[in-house]
């Protein structure tokens, strides 16, 4: 359902809890095995290059070394990888468990596999389908195809190109997606319009991930073709292309459920089964697809060979060439120098080849699709499970695109650029910290920022280039013109964007065309708010001894300041009580949590609405305390010292949206 970069950060929200625990206390076999069989050995293939795979069998000998070494330090169960070139399958094959307990093998032809946001590929191939046949426009405001209207915050309409190439505007949307019962369950339309995550910027202003833009997309599918999402997807996608181990479906159907591979999380040495849960249906555009990796090849074949994928006994097409073209062209870039987004893909181009892809996850599974228009060549690989400490097999430029682009497409020697002699002078105001243009903004996610989540920092280390730490890898980059910078020794670039002032705001990149930054303010910082809240938190939690021993009776206090004792001591309790009783009840991992506020959590919530309502009290009490003295001034310095600390954390909660029910 999200790409990778989100993936990891996913469980970070529950995470925060036991960070602020802290914060109190200081101020099942290997999977190395295998499954399954290679298929395409000896096929013969036509290359166009030097490069590129030539043999299959050669590709096994490099996969079953690859995939035994990267499950056994990454602790993966099960995997499974296709290869399709020139329009035909070239090697497939399983690796591991798809189910540990019962020693089942993955098999690529069987196993279905989560795709996670892969699938959101399948959710715009539905909408070019639409369009060819005069259904669909583009460039048409999407509440035209809609029966709800979506929040007029900015005056510039929403097209289905703001959805596809992610600059829509929409925040991202984690909350509520999934549940662990059917009963659970509400219709497409009751949980776009209760769960919309809010216009965050205008359309067309940069691009921010957002899993709600694939949801209306498959809304739009069902709306338009008069057909559910799902039944649209069987229909006119996986019945016509025999992809038989294929489904997208709020439920799993019977016939399926034995080829379903466990998902996995690696917990003290041993795989755990992920627990079940069910997607909502207005979120199976987004990636809640599953299939098996050979069907994904027949779905790569379509999308690589102009709309077409036959073979000895079918010939069949899903898409008019001209489309499928189209579809493999640059629909979106924030700046012509930037390679960008396709549509519904991103720029994966690495070693001098062009690439175009898509990162999956959806717990736990992680998957990569990757898909080289010029070498008619398309890779898909999955995994069935996450270590909370790994992850990245599956991330593009790294993991296993790394690996197979070494094997087959060794990056050409890049000559290496020198730094203006000047640029140390005006260095400093690209520097600072930016945040993913699909950052939280609206809901509780929003502190997975508190954590440095969804955010990157540029220095400038004083050799003429800035250093920027992005999708796991250290870049330099050498200033080329005003505003754009390239790689030193690589192929990839950065554009900052200014405002009229000539303040920096935005910083784009090809690195990760799926997501702009923004830059952040200082008083935004992970540093920033982190210390903030490392000194409320010791205030408040000073006054709770200190306001028990003055609680012992005192006939020498006047009513006032006794009154005044108990506000500022009921106010620190509630506060240390509403963070006890989320780092209790916030577990990660588990998708009842994960996705979705319990009653015993809204509770909790309402102790910190309860503190905020009593803080402008504690703001009196202080000043009536200066007026009339009601302690000698050391207390009072300390109570209004407190009283600030309660303050800054009403502003705390209200800035990361946790005052309240803000989802």
């Amino acid at each position: 359902m999200k790409n990778k970069n989100q993936s990891t950060a996913l469980h970070k929200v529950y995470i925060l809890a036991l960070l602020i625990a802290l914060l109190l206390s200081f101020a099942a076999p290997a999977a190395a095995g295998t499954g399954g069989a290679a298929t395409g050995k000896g096929m013969p293939v036509a290359l166009n290059q030097a490069q590129g795979p030539t043999d299959a069998g050669e590709m096994e000998e490099f996969m079953d070394e690859l995939f035994a070494r990267h499950m056994e330090e990454n602790h993966i169960a099960g995997a499974a990888v296709a290869v399709v070139k020139d329009g035909q399958l070239f090697f497939a094959k399983g690796y591991g468990y798809a189910d540990v307990e019962n020693n089942i093998p993955v098999d690529a032809e069987t196993t279905i596999f989560r795709t996670g946001s892969v699938g959101k590929a399948i959710t715009w191939t539905a909408v070019m389908q639409l369009v060819e046949q005069g259904k669909l426009d583009l460039n048409a405001d999407v509440s035209t195809y809609l029966d709800f209207r979506i929040p007029e915050t900015y005056p510039q309409p929403i097209t289905l190109k703001h959805l596809m190439t992610h600059t829509s505007g929409i925040e991202d949307r984690w909350l509520e997606s999934v549940v662990t019962d059917s009963s659970e369950l509400v219709s497409e339309r009751e949980w776009l319009v209760d769960n919309f995550p809010g216009r965050v910027r205008p359309p067309g202003e940069a691009a921010g991930y957002s899993n709600y833009n694939a949801m209306l997309g498959g809304y739009i599918v069902a709306r338009v073709s008069g057909e559910p999402y799902e039944e649209y997807v069987q229909n006119h996608i996986f019945d016509p292309l025999g992809m038989t181990h294929s489904t997208v479906q709020p439920q799993m159907p019977a016939e399926l459920l034995p080829f379903v591979s466990e998902s996995y999380t690696y917990v003290d040495g041993a795989f755990q089964p992920f627990p079940d849960y069910l997607v909502q249906p207005a979120g199976l555009g987004s990636g809640f697809h599953l299939t098996s990796v050979t069907d994904m090849a027949r779905f790569m074949i379509a999308r690589l060979e102009g709309g077409f994928y036959g073979d000895a006994s079918t010939e069949i097409r899903i898409l008019e060439e001209d489309t499928a073209r189209q579809m493999l062209t640059t629909l979106y870039t924030a700046d012509p120098r930037l390679r960008g987004t396709a549509y519904g893909l991103f720029d994966f181009s690495e070693s001098g080849q062009w690439v175009l892809g898509h990162e999956g996850y959806v717990p736990v599974m992680e998957s990569e699709l990757m898909l080289l228009p010029d070498e008619h060549l398309g890779v898909y690989v999955v995994y069935n499970s996450l270590e909370a400490k790994n992850g990245g097999l599956a991330t593009k430029h790294m993991g296993f695109q790394r690996a197979f682009f070494d094997r087959y497409y060794p990056a050409p020697a890049v000559e290496t650029l020198q730094p203006p002699a000047d640029f140390d002078a005006r260095a400093e105001r690209y520097v600072g910290f930016y945040r993913t243009a699909n950052s939280h903004a609206t809901t509780p996610e929003k502190v997975i920022g508190l954590l440095g989540g969804f955010a990157l920092e540029v220095t400038a280390p004083g050799d003429g280039t800035l250093l920027v730490p992005m999708e796991g890898l250290e870049l330099r980059f050498v200033e080329v013109e005003p505003l754009y910078f390239r790689q030193v020794d690589g192929s990839f670039s950065l554009v900052f964007r200014e405002d009229d002032a000539g303040n920096i705001t935005y910083l784009f990149t090809d690195i990760q065309s799926e997501n702009d930054f923004v830059k952040m303010d200082w008083y935004e910082t992970s540093a920033f708010n982190i210390v903030a809240i490392q000194i409320c938190l010791l205030l408040l939690l000073s006054m709770l001894p200190v306001g028990l021993l003055r609680a012992i009776p005192n006939r020498a206090a006047s009513r006032s300041a006794r009154v005044a004792d108990s506000i500022i001591f009921g106010i620190c309790l509630l506060n240390v009580l509403f963070l006890v009783g989320l780092a209790i009840w916030f577990r990660p991992m588990r998708p009842s949590e994960l996705h979705g506020i319990s009653l015993i959590v809204e509770i909790v919530m309402g102790l910190g609405v309860l503190s905020a309502l009593l803080t402008p009290a504690a703001l009196v009490c202080t000043a009536l305390a200066w007026k009339d003295r009601y302690w000698g001034i050391a207390y009072r310095v300390y109570y209004t010292l407190v009283t600030i600390a309660t303050v800054a954390f009403v502003w705390f909660l209200h800035t990361w949206n946790w005052l309240g029910w803000r989802y």
